[in-house]
């Protein structure tokens, strides 16, 4: 037993200084990389990158604005060894706020939605926008209100309708800043102002 084992030890390191299995790959004559080596593949590789971007050259100029999505790294293995993912952080910056992220974005969409709005000039585009407006305007923020108003009205218990309370004044200053965000970027008609 003990020479078995020693003698597959010592295979595996004879195959890990020689390996006997050479790595094949077709060869076609054909290929615009035949005869190169892959040195000079790269090179040639980068040339038409940058022969390609030649053509965006004066859009590559114009600085990018940085993106504001709450995550700054490109994967999630790169997460976990950076200094982000420590307690110290968490405890300086807290916990990511889920639902602000959610508020934030909806509220984007909003403003992109109204500036859109006030961009078309035919009445049937204006009023479809007008209509996708006030669907995500109800579905995120008017409908969760009136159904915590409905169960404020039934609850007796007085800690429950004090943090009802609080939900609903935050629902109602989000649909204040909705209504700002319209009044603000799509000033061509009062539709949507007399439903808020």
């Amino acid at each position: 037993m003990k020479q078995t084992i020693s003698e597959t030890v010592n295979r595996w390191m004879e195959e890990e200084t020689h390996p006997k299995v050479g790595r094949v790959s077709i060869i076609r004559k054909n290929s615009p990389w035949y005869g190169m080596s892959d040195e000079e593949i790269e090179d040639r590789r980068e040339f038409i990158r940058c022969y390609l971007l030649k053509d965006f050259e004066l859009l590559l100029l114009i600085p990018a604005k940085p993106r504001e999505d709450g995550f700054w790294f490109a994967s999630l293995e790169e997460f976990r060894e950076s200094a982000f993912n420590t307690w110290d952080f968490d405890r300086k910056h807290g916990a990511f706020d889920k639902y602000g992220y959610k508020v934030k974005k909806t509220l984007e969409h909003l403003k992109d939605l109204a500036l859109l709005h006030s961009c078309i000039s035919h009445p049937e585009g204006r009023k479809n926008i007008s209509d996708r407006f006030d669907v995500v305007v109800n579905g995120e923020f008017r409908n969760p209100l009136l159904e915590l108003v409905e169960r404020y009205r039934k609850t007796f218990d007085e800690e429950k309708r004090f943090g009802m309370m609080k939900k609903i004044a935050k629902l109602n200053q989000h649909m204040m800043e909705c209504k700002r965000i319209w009044e603000k970027y799509s000033p061509w008609e009062d539709s949507c102002l007399d439903r808020y």
